[in-house]
C-alpha cells in the first residue's frame, strides 16, 4: 500500500535532518562555564571558575572579584593575563636566573612558566593561604619537584628568615581588594634588598585600583636607586634594582640573548617598549607605621556592596 506524505511534514523533516547534520558534535562544543571550586579561609575567599577553555582563579569581596590567574589546560605555557607576561621582564634585568622566589602563588602561572622555560632555575613559591596552594595543585597543574618548591608561609616572615640569595624576587600577593600592608612597605623592600644576589631584581605587580601607584614607586625608590614601570594592561609592573641603571640597548641585548637560548613563549624584547625608566618619587613611601592600603575608594565600595 502506498503511503501518502504530507508536503509540510516532509519539509519539516528535511529541515530537521539538515540541522542535525550541521550541528556540532557534543565533543566539539565549547567547554562550559561556571564555578568549579570555592575555598573560604581567614585570609580570603578563593574561587576557581571554568571560563570556556580556561580555568580562572579569583579572589574578592562581595561582587568585586579580581582575576589572579588564568590557565589553559590545552596550552599550559600560555600566559593569558597581560601582567603575568610583563612580570617575566625581570629576566632581562637580572644577571642570572638561578634562584627565583615568588611571594603570592595564585595559580602559579608565572612560577611554572619560568620553571619550564629556564631549565637552570630553581623556583620557590611562598603562599600564606593553604587553600590557594591546594587549588593551584588540583586545578592549575602546579607540580612541586626538585626545581619547584611550594612553601606555605607569610612572605615577609619567610624572606626575613631566609639565608638564601635570590636573583629574581617576584611579588604578587593580593587578598582581593587589598594587599597585606606589611608586604608593600619600605621596611619590606629593605628585607628584599638584603636577600638579593648581586645583579638581582625585584618585580611587583601593582593593580592601581588596589594600590596607590605613586606611593608604591616612592616606597621602592626609598630602598632602590633604580625603579622602572611597565604598563601591563590595567596593571603596572614595577621593577627595582641596585647597581648601574639599565639602558634600553642593554635590556634589548639581554632579551635577545635569552630568546636565543630559551625560546621564550613571550619574547621580552617585544614588551620593553612600555618601559618608563628612572622614575623619581613625588610621594611619601608606605612604612610599617603608616600604610593605608585598605582605604582605597574601590575597596570601600566593594566592602559596602556598592560595586
Amino acid at each position: 500500500m502506498q503511503h501518502r506524505v504530507n508536503r509540510r511534514q516532509f519539509a519539516d523533516g528535511l529541515l530537521a535532518a539538515l540541522f542535525a547534520a550541521c550541528a556540532p558534535r557534543a565533543s566539539a562544543q565549547a567547554p562550559g562555564y561556571g564555578n568549579v571550586a570555592r575555598r573560604e579561609s581567614q585570609y580570603a575567599t578563593t574561587y576557581v571558575d571554568r571560563d570556556g577553555g580556561y580555568l580562572t582563579m579569583r579572589f574578592g569581596v562581595n561582587r568585586c572579584l579580581f582575576t589572579e590567574s588564568k590557565y589553559n589546560p590545552r596550552d599550559p605555557a600560555e600566559l593569558p593575563i597581560t601582567y603575568t607576561r610583563y612580570m617575566t621582564l625581570a629576566l632581562a634585568y637580572a644577571a642570572n636566573a638561578a634562584r627565583v622566589v615568588e611571594i603570592g602563588l595564585g595559580g602559579g602561572r608565572i612560577a611554572t612558566y619560568i620553571h619550564d622555560f629556564i631549565p637552570d632555575a630553581r623556583v620557590t613559591c611562598v603562599e600564606l593561604d593553604p587553600g590557594v596552594v591546594e587549588l593551584a595543585q588540583r586545578y592549575f597543574d602546579v607540580k612541586p619537584g626538585p626545581r619547584l618548591e611550594l612553601v606555605t608561609a607569610d612572605g615577609r616572615v619567610y624572606m626575613a628568615r631566609s639565608k638564601e640569595s635570590f636573583d629574581l624576587i617576584l611579588v604578587d600577593a593580593y587578598q582581593g581588594t587589598i594587599v597585606p600592608f606589611h608586604l608593600v612597605t619600605q621596611e619590606f623592600f629593605g628585607i628584599l634588598r638584603q636577600r638579593l644576589a648581586p645583579g638581582g631584581v625585584v618585580a611587583q605587580n601593582i593593580a592601581p585600583r588596589v594600590l596607590d601607584l605613586d606611593r608604591m614607586v616612592a616606597t621602592a625608590r626609598a630602598v632602590f636607586p633604580h625603579v622602572d614601570l611597565y604598563r601591563a594592561g590595567t596593571n603596572q609592573v614595577l621593577i627595582a634594582h641596585d647597581g648601574a641603571a639599565k639602558s634600553d640597548g642593554e635590556l634589548i641585548a639581554r632579551a635577545q640573548e635569552l630568546q636565543r637560548t630559551h625560546a621564550l613563549r613571550y619574547p621580552l624584547a617585544n614588551m620593553l617598549s612600555q618601559r618608563r625608566a628612572g622614575l623619581a618619587a613625588d610621594q611619601s613611601p608606605f612604612t610599617d607605621d603608616f600604610a593605608p592600603v585598605g582605604y582605597m575608594a574601590y575597596d570601600r565600595r566593594c566592602r559596602a556592596g556598592r560595586t
